[in-house]
């Protein structure tokens, strides 16, 4: 699952994007909540704090880039226009 590199450093088994989860990405960004916080953009669902932005980007033109597997949940990087805006975590309960 992870393979140690040196002083600490993981890298993370890299997972293909089904379906599935781009659905429930559609899902969770169609009730986000974006705050700017301390340079950053904080994505909020339901008052939790699921994922940040680099910058504010409209969410229903957000791609998924990318899945990782975590041991506290699906890490999910996002794009817009080509470039990395963000991650998301998926958790159970959301």
């Amino acid at each position: 699952m992870t393979e140690m590199l040196g002083m600490g450093c993981c890298k993370k088994a890299k997972r293909g994007v089904t379906p599935e989860v781009r659905e429930k990405v559609r899902e969770l960004l169609s009730r986000a909540e974006l705050v700017e916080k301390g340079g950053k953009v904080v994505v909020f669902v339901d008052g939790r704090k699921v994922g940040k932005l680099k910058f504010i980007a409209p969410v229903e033109e957000l791609q998924v880039e990318s899945v990782w597997k975590s041991p506290f949940g699906t890490k999910v990087e996002l794009s817009w226009n080509g470039r990395f805006v963000g991650s998301l975590l998926l958790r159970e309960g959301l």
